[in-house]
């Protein structure tokens, strides 16, 4: 029995899912109270606070494209450890940051390198799963992986809610430790036995970096198609947890008791459906791109539904219908995006991706923000719900692979 339950800990997907876990427990046990630190224990001004929503961002966005060259150069296994043992380190400075009450600007430097290397981590499992993975395989594994986020950010604010009471500098503590723990298993169950940094791999990675990735990306009609769909669906899906959360308590008036559960409803659905319905899709063989606009489309009904919700079952209903389009495009859309690489460009090409969805979270809730302010409940998530109609357009033209001229250079 424990062979077997050491088996399944190792198993492809599984193994780099538990690491996913581990990345984002981390962030999550002290995200969600980072504000309430800084405002409440340090007394700083909201105004000031509030600035570091942006500036991490900004981490976001700047991050990917530098961490997808090191991918490539370095290599996926040595950039998963290096992030999560990075993370970790940054963690422990955080904590003596707060232990010694250091500066805001200081605290917020170093949270905004933490968010960079955390993308340094997802860069390299990006890159990893297209190393281990057949196309065919990698929905089902891109499933367990969201599994694994989803719930390192369903525990985390439980585990911080808990610990409330102790001193703020031992919650980077604890997540120091959780990263060391994240990068030990990441080690033995993913990157133990693969070549690192060996005088192969980076010749190999020297050469593959030299063969013209940026005409791999900029001459790719599918590719940046595949993008331009990914940045619109980011921008509608950042309204889940902005617009969304002031919309239903301010304009519905449903309680902040029930939005909770609301979303705790997203991340259910998630957990108990992302592999079941992603194996039914391979069974029935719809296509990816099927998937992808399909996907797209369910998000811009659930949106849409908002402009028209009374209460907090018809918000419910929504969020439900566009839990369902999360489910099928996510998997989805990674396995598009995959095909397009090779050994020697998937860091690179692979952080395109995570820089599209940076600046989709970004500005997202920005446009959200902006539309609520200046309309009317229909008009504010019809124009938002218009995002995910032109991402199912740039879907629908990128095609399927087989028989598609995918060269805007010719």
């Amino acid at each position: 029995m424990l062979s077997g339950f050491f088996s399944f800990w190792k198993s492809k997907g599984i193994s780099l899912a538990i690491a996913w876990s581990f990345n984002q427990l981390a962030y999550a046990i002290v995200y969600p109270f980072v504000p309430i630190y800084l405002s409440q224990e340090r007394g700083l001004p909201y105004t000031q606070v509030s600035l570091l929503f942006p500036l991490l961002g900004l981490a976001v966005i700047l991050a990917p494209i530098p961490c997808g060259w090191l991918t490539d150069r370095f290599g996926n296994s040595l950039m998963m450890l290096a992030g999560q043992l990075l993370r970790g380190a940054v963690f422990f400075f955080l904590a003596f940051c707060v232990y010694i009450q250091a500066s805001f600007w200081v605290f917020v430097a170093a949270l905004m390198f933490n968010t960079a290397v955390g993308v340094a981590f997802q860069v390299g499992s990006d890159a990893y799963l297209v190393d281990i993975s057949t196309t065919d395989e990698r929905p089902g594994y891109y499933s367990k992986i969201r599994i694994g986020y989803n719930v390192g950010w369903a525990v985390g604010p439980m585990l911080g809610a808990f610990f409330s009471k102790t001193p703020f500098w031992v919650f980077f503590l604890m997540t120091g430790v959780l990263c060391i723990f994240g990068t030990v298993h990441t080690y033995f169950t993913c990157c133990r036995g693969r070549e690192l940094l060996s005088a192969r791999v980076r010749e190999e990675k020297s050469s593959a970096a030299s063969q013209g990735v940026m005409k791999d990306i900029f001459c790719n009609k599918r590719f940046i198609l595949l993008m331009l769909g990914n940045l619109f669906l980011m921008l509608l899906a950042s309204q889940l947890y902005s617009t969304l959360s002031i919309y239903s308590t301010s304009v519905v008036g449903i309680s902040r008791k029930a939005l909770g559960s609301i979303y705790s409803l997203n991340g259910t659905m998630v957990l108990l459906l992302q592999i079941p319905l992603v194996a039914l899709l391979k069974r029935i063989k719809m296509p990816i791109m099927m998937q992808l606009i399909a996907g797209t489309l369910l998000y811009t009904a659930g949106y849409f539904q908002l402009g028209f919700a009374g209460g907090a079952i018809a918000i419910a209903i929504a969020v439900a219908v566009v839990t369902l389009g999360e489910i099928v495009v996510q998997p989805a859309l990674y396995t598009a995006t995959s095909s397009e690489t090779n050994s020697g460009n998937a860091g690179r090409m692979m952080s395109v991706s995570s820089f599209m969805r940076g600046i989709g979270y970004s500005l997202g809730p920005w446009i959200g923000a902006q539309l609520y302010a200046r309309t009317s409940s229909v008009m504010l998530w019809g124009i938002l719900s218009c995002f995910t109609v032109i991402s199912a357009a740039a879907f629908f033209a990128a095609g399927e692979k087989r028989g598609v001229n995918n060269d805007f250079c010719q």
